[in-house]
């Protein structure tokens, strides 16, 4: 792929950098379709079955696209206690999609993880946007916070078409 030859230049032939090409590569692309995949081990001059198995060994790898605005609600102890699960059921009936699904316009990404670490401010939801950095915490997170928070990024949307 022309565009990730500036970035993968850094790691020619340093197959110990495995992970943070992936990275790289992720970062640019928001995923590592195969093509990304291929490349990444060309560049490090190993065999595209172990750089696969690297991608796939770890969770914070993506093979398939995501939405722009990646929405994750906690699944722990104390945010399941403190309402989480109703929390992702009126995200999927906003959104119309499931958690671990992107919708089609690829706008939204819902995916759920076990525990920020957050656990005072229960229940957390947190929102990301590709090519923002940082990551947005939302905590003490009700459903109607939550129908509040798609409509703001949906006015962002619009504004930005």
């Amino acid at each position: 792929m022309k565009e990730l030859e500036g970035i993968l230049m850094p790691f020619k032939g340093k197959s110990q950098q495995t992970i943070p090409a992936l990275q790289a590569v992720q970062e640019k692309l928001g995923y590592l379709p195969k093509e990304a995949i291929e490349d990444v081990a060309q560049t490090l001059g190993l065999p595209a079955g172990e750089v696969y198995g690297v991608t796939t060994f770890y969770a914070q790898f993506r093979l398939k696209p995501i939405g722009k605005h990646i929405i994750t609600v906690c699944r722990g102890t104390a945010c399941h206690v403190s309402g989480s699960l109703g929390i992702l059921k009126e995200l999927e009936r906003i959104l119309g999609i499931y958690a671990g699904e992107t919708d089609k316009k690829r706008e939204f990404t819902l995916q759920t993880v076990a525990c920020f670490g957050a656990c005072a401010r229960a229940p957390i939801t947190v929102i990301e946007t590709l090519g923002v950095p940082g990551r947005k915490v939302h905590g003490y997170m009700t459903k109607m916070k939550a129908g509040d928070l798609i409509d703001e990024i949906k006015e962002t949307i619009t504004e930005e078409a």
